[in-house]
């Protein structure tokens, strides 16, 4: 054998055993720590959210998924959990295949929906000790196409502290005719709106739609341009509405049958404009149920705190 099969084959074994010692340092249980050098890892954060409805948002997640082993990755799915100071805010999946190639990574944008009232529950609760962010807790399964070192699935963990994100308020609080015409008449909604993050919002030609009993789109209006909300703040907007004269008077036929029991809805749309890149864009679409009794009592709450 001449001294270039030796050579050859001294190479051949450096490798093997180079091999064997990154799967062994890769799966030994006395170190399982998620930061070594030779374990996939991924990062992910709150990207954007995109639409926020009176009971859930849609958000995306910013994430990294990195390898830096030297053989690639073939993902079949991945499943993901976010939580906010230990509550479930996220949990969801991702089923399309994904290749990430030895010593590289790959940028997701994963799709998430969020219930408000879980992100409310923990913003109220964080607000109330002085506190603007929280500690998110992201964990992710990788499932493999094939096995990867012996494994069919991977489960990666990270925790990070991360502004927290308070989602505009907007309640109707009263109502006032201000005309009454022969053909139409205007009909002023009190609108409560409050942001209490530290940056102001802005809402893009707001529009507004008012059910009445079961009047549709009893009165309807809209405000051009942009309605600035300062950070921080609870203000009162006056929204003038226009209704028809023969809604009026069909509004009042319901109202001496129900009184103040008859019910409404009041529907807000409008796009965010912010200075903060998570909620820039966003779509709003609220929509606000309640009896005509109810408003009264809420406007005469707010003539007492005037």
């Amino acid at each position: 054998m001449n001294s270039r099969s030796v050579f050859k084959w001294i190479l051949i074994l450096v490798l093997i055993a180079a091999a064997a010692f990154a799967v062994w340092y890769f799966f030994r249980k006395s170190d399982p720590d998620p930061v070594s050098g030779l374990k996939p890892r991924v990062e992910m954060s709150i990207a954007h959210i995109s639409e926020i409805t009176d009971s859930t948002i849609k958000m995306e997640l910013k994430t990294l998924v990195h390898n830096p082993l030297p053989v690639g990755m073939h993902l079949k799915a991945m499943n993901y959990v976010v939580k906010m100071n230990d509550r479930t805010i996220v949990e969801d999946h991702y089923s399309k295949p994904l290749e990430v190639n030895a010593a590289d990574s790959s940028l997701l944008t994963l799709p998430a929906k969020v219930k408000i009232r879980n992100l409310r529950l923990e913003g109220d609760q964080e607000a109330a000790k002085g506190q603007d962010s929280a500690d998110y807790h992201f964990k992710t399964i990788l499932h493999f196409e094939k096995s990867f070192l012996g494994k069919d699935s991977l489960v990666l963990e990270m925790d990070k502290r991360l502004p927290l994100y308070w989602l505009p308020m907007v309640k109707m609080a009263g109502y006032d005719f201000k005309k009454l015409g022969l053909k139409e008449s205007d009909i002023v909604v009190k609108v409560e709106v409050s942001n209490m993050n530290p940056f102001s919002l802005e809402f893009q030609d707001p529009v507004y739609v008012m059910d009445l009993g079961k009047q549709k789109r009893f009165a309807e209006g809209a405000v051009k341009g942009i309605t600035k909300v300062k950070s921080k703040s609870r203000d009162v907007y006056e929204i003038p509405l226009e209704v028809s004269l023969g809604k009026v008077i069909k509004a009042g036929a319901q109202i001496i049958g129900k009184g103040k029991e008859l019910p409404f809805s009041f529907y807000f749309k409008s796009k965010i404009k912010s200075e903060s890149e998570v909620l820039d864009g966003s779509d709003i679409n609220l929509i606000m149920d309640g009896e005509l009794k109810d408003l009264e009592a809420f406007q005469r709450n707010l003539e007492r705190k005037e």
